[in-house]
């Protein structure tokens, strides 16, 4: 018979709770003294691992590095595992051993100088009773504890009973661990979950690690969690299979990435590569979303072709008339011919655009000396060159010397001998390589992106794929300093593809190139590769390994060029929102890689859900992407080899409080009626607030019901307002700029010109209604309030959470775009604890009250 406490006085020594709090004190007390020498077992194999290297031998050096490597890895994952050592105990049925045995839990292994366990990795296959267990299946675990530790002291500690017919005087105490873990302060950053990962989600973490694992689950299921403790599951169980290539984590935006930094490192792993949307493409930022129906031209597949076209045509500055001279004759193609010359070195071409100038350079060649033939040149030539040897015949015949019968050197083509003269003449000519150079040159993807905001450029690239009417906003949005938007990376990723990485330097010994018609400035014209000059010498080069590698990769401005990375096992989290287009650009990353795909259908941003499904599947089943190049036609393509896929459905909210679930689940009735919202667990009593305000006191409302919250939660506040209506490359107006006694967002009118006082920008008019909030806005709404409270719009909100949040005009973001119902969604299911929610439109009042 077991006896539940929560705190009972038993006497001198303190309560029950206090008693079992003692005990398992001392035990963390001896792991963390064996943890200790650990440590100092680590520290002594790194100075071992130094004092080999005295050997001078290479082979000594190898060794070294070698031991000193894995010593810090070794060391590193044992202070990372000092806070929190111990977070769980497992007291077990009897079985061989009268009393049951006792396990505990911990963030990394500890075992005794014997080799007796002290504490079990929580990844270990002996741990998985521990998150697997339920009462319904106690699998052999009597007693579930979790331990709540503040640097090495137990300061609390929570009991799940889960077998009462074997817990014979067992002592349980607390209402249980879960339920008492979701009402703990937000801090700002996620926080890992390893000591209450429930059952579904443990299914989910150690599922099969080959092929994909699909996760699906309504906002608060702790997808998020689930996926980054997969990656430490694979990195302990398979850790020389990903740890080689490396694993690539994928959000929606930077703040995402940043909030959820802190949960690998914190496991254990800090081996992992953490991206946005935004900045996987290595040179390039995201620094806004387009407006939805720009980001739907820009996302959908039609793209391909148009960035195709872009590739293909003559680039900015190009010029548009090639003229050099033979024997006296002038040779010149037009722009007409020119262009087809273009066109027929990118349909032929097999590898990239930047690789191809050889070819373009041979086929400039070809076309040179066809316009050289066509107007008689050869026979002019031949006229020319027999007086000119006439007249040295005559000159060494009065010397009483032989006359001229060298033999010329044989042509490319057919051993012709006059053709091979015109392209070693021709070549030589500056007028010809300064042509080349600047007909064909080095381009980069984001001149090339850059080079579309000349309307008339884009109209020739748009071809029949994108409408006229989106035309205008496009060129705009790539035009000058523009800044990128999300989308924008994913097009120069593909633009990447299909230009390729500049040729490399050469390493090669080159001839001086003074002697080098092909070399103009140290530059072979030919293939763009830096050309040593007569002082380089050989040189041992540093090998480097894939590991390091991948850790410049992590470095995204160091100036190294480096090949695209490749990654053994890839997470993409809020996969709902991603447009074909950016999942062409993932695919790429992981053509050999197993995947971990976090998403949840109903809160998809994304309009055409069908193409984004057909590009998902293209990239998780590693297939190369389409190429409409003209070659291979009549063939039929392979279909690779479908990849297994395992999917799992999360259940439960465990974010959400009943009270606010409830207002989410109104919204998701609207947005999708067909969907079934997750179950929340916990009710906190607190009934959420939806006020009505005139639209221009919205947000001085929510600088006040903001101000309010700071006083009832002591973790993080999320002020979620709608997207900014500004066009991207359009400025927009600072706070404090002359509005000419306009209304502001605030309530409050903007001054005239004689007028000196602080004010924010003038109201912006939101797609489908309602005001929009500029950044100026969003600055000054949150100006002067603490850390813990964030001001973003409802898509920097994506995977975030936050004790209390505050949404504002909900009816500005439903109408924003056509999925703005599911934006909405996203927004009001934030909040673990409050809720507060200002519009202006009383009807919403009602649909968020009472459905």
């Amino acid at each position: 018979m077991s006896s539940q406490v929560t705190g009972r006085p038993t006497g001198p020594g303190g309560t029950v709770k206090d008693q079992e709090i003692a005990a398992e004190q001392r035990y963390v007390d001896i792991a963390y003294t064996r943890l200790e020498e650990m440590r100092a077992d680590a520290q002594a194999m790194i100075r071992e691992g130094y004092r080999q290297s005295l050997a001078g031998t290479k082979g000594s050096l190898v060794d070294r590095d070698a031991m000193v490597h894995q010593a810090a890895l070794r060391a590193r994952a044992l202070d990372i595992a000092d806070d929190g050592l111990v977070f769980g105990r497992l007291d077990l049925a009897p079985g061989e051993r009268p009393s049951g045995e006792v396990r505990y839990i911990g963030r990394i292994g500890v075992r005794t100088s014997e080799h007796d366990s002290l504490v079990i990795d929580w990844r270990a296959p002996a741990a998985e009773d521990f998150y697997r267990a339920t009462p319904e299946d106690p699998r052999g675990v009597v007693r579930r504890r979790v331990l709540h530790s503040r640097g090495h002291t137990v300061v609390d500690l929570e009991d799940d009973l889960l077998d009462p017919d074997a817990a014979d005087g067992m002592t349980i105490v607390g209402d249980g661990a879960f339920l008492a873990s979701l009402a703990r302060a937000r801090e700002g950053a996620m926080r890992d979950i390893v000591a209450t990962i429930q059952r579904e989600q443990d299914e989910v973490i150690r599922a099969p690690a080959d092929g994909t694992v699909l996760v699906r689950g309504a906002p608060g299921t702790g997808k998020t969690a689930v996926a980054l403790h997969r990656v430490a599951y694979l990195l302990f169980r398979h850790r020389r299979r990903f740890g080689s290539r490396g694993v690539l984590v994928v959000g929606p935006n930077r703040r995402f990435t940043a909030y959820i930094e802190r949960v690998l490192p914190s496991l254990g792993e800090g081996s992992a590569t953490l991206r946005s949307l935004g900045d996987l493409v290595d040179g390039a930022t995201a620094a806004v979303h387009d407006p939805p129906r720009l980001a739907r031209v820009k996302g959908a597949d039609e793209m391909v072709q148009v960035l195709r076209r872009a590739v293909a045509d003559h680039a900015p500055g190009a010029p548009d008339e090639l003229r050099v001279v033979f024997k006296g004759i002038v040779v010149t193609l037009g722009r007409d011919r020119l262009d087809r010359i273009r066109n027929d070195v990118h349909r032929r071409s097999r590898g990239s655009v930047n690789a191809a100038r050889g070819r373009a350079a041979e086929m400039l060649l070809d076309a040179l000396w066809g316009r050289f033939n066509d107007v008689g040149g050869p026979e002019a030539a031949e006229a020319e060159e027999g007086a000119e040897a006439g007249l040295w015949n005559a000159i060494l015949a009065a010397d009483g010397l032989a006359s001229l019968d060298e033999e010329p050197a044989r042509g490319r083509e057919n051993g012709d001998p006059k053709r091979a003269q015109f392209d070693a003449r021709v070549r030589e000519q500056r007028t010809f390589t300064d042509f080349l150079v600047a007909w064909w040159p080095i381009r980069r993807p984001l001149d090339v992106l850059r080079s579309l905001g000349d309307p008339s450029r884009l109209r020739r690239a748009a071809g029949r794929d994108l409408g006229r009417a989106d035309l205008a906003a496009l060129a705009a949005s790539w035009a000058g300093d523009a800044p990128l938007s999300y989308q924008d990376v994913a097009l120069l990723d593909e633009l990447d593809a299909l230009l390729g990485s500049p040729p490399r330097p050469s390493r090669r010994r080159r001839a001086p190139s003074e002697d080098d018609p092909f070399v103009v400035d140290g530059v072979n014209i030919l293939t763009g590769e830096e050309v040593a000059d007569d002082s380089w010498e050989p040189e041992m080069q540093e090998l480097t390994t894939s590991m390091e590698r991948l850790e410049r990769s992590r470095r995204v401005d160091d100036g190294v060029v480096e090949e695209r990375p490749e990654y053994a096992h890839i997470v993409v989290d809020e996969a709902q929102d991603l447009s074909p287009m950016q999942w062409r650009m993932l695919g790429r990353r992981g053509r050999q890689a197993s995947w971990t795909i976090v998403e949840d259908p109903a809160q998809s941003a994304w309009e055409d859900l069908d193409a984004a499904r057909r590009a998902m599947d293209a990239a998780l089943g590693g297939e190369k992407p389409s190429q409409s190049r003209g070659r291979g036609r009549g063939r039929r393509p392979r279909k690779p080899t479908p990849r297994a896929r395992h999917e799992y459905e999360l259940t439960t909210n465990y974010r959400n409080s009943t009270e606010i679930a409830a207002v989410s689940a109104r919204v998701l009735a609207r947005a999708l009626p067909e969907a079934r919202p997750a179950r929340a667990v916990r009710a906190s009593g607190i009934e959420p607030v939806v006020s009505v305000v005139p639209e221009p006191g919205l947000a001085r409302a929510a600088r006040e019901a903001t101000e309010e919250l700071l006083d009832q939660v002591e973790g993080t506040i999320g002020v979620i307002v709608p997207m900014s209506a500004e066009e991207p490359g359009a400025a927009a107006a600072p706070a404090g700029a002359d509005t000419d006694g306009q209304t502001t967002l605030f309530g409050d009118t903007a001054p005239d010109e004689t007028s000196t006082s602080e004010t924010s920008a003038p109201e912006t008019a939101a797609p489908g209604g309602g005001t929009a909030w500029t950044a100026a806005d969003r600055e000054r709404l949150g100006a002067g309030l603490p850390d813990r409270v964030q001001v973003l719009d409802v898509l920097e909100a994506k995977g975030l959470e936050f004790d209390a949040a505050v949404i504002v005009a909900p009816e500005t973001v439903a109408a924003q775009s056509p999925r703005g119902l599911r934006v909405l969604y996203v927004a009001v299911s934030r909040a673990t604890q409050r809720l507060t929610v200002l519009t202006a439109d009383p009807e919403w009042r009602d649909t968020l009250l009472t459905g």
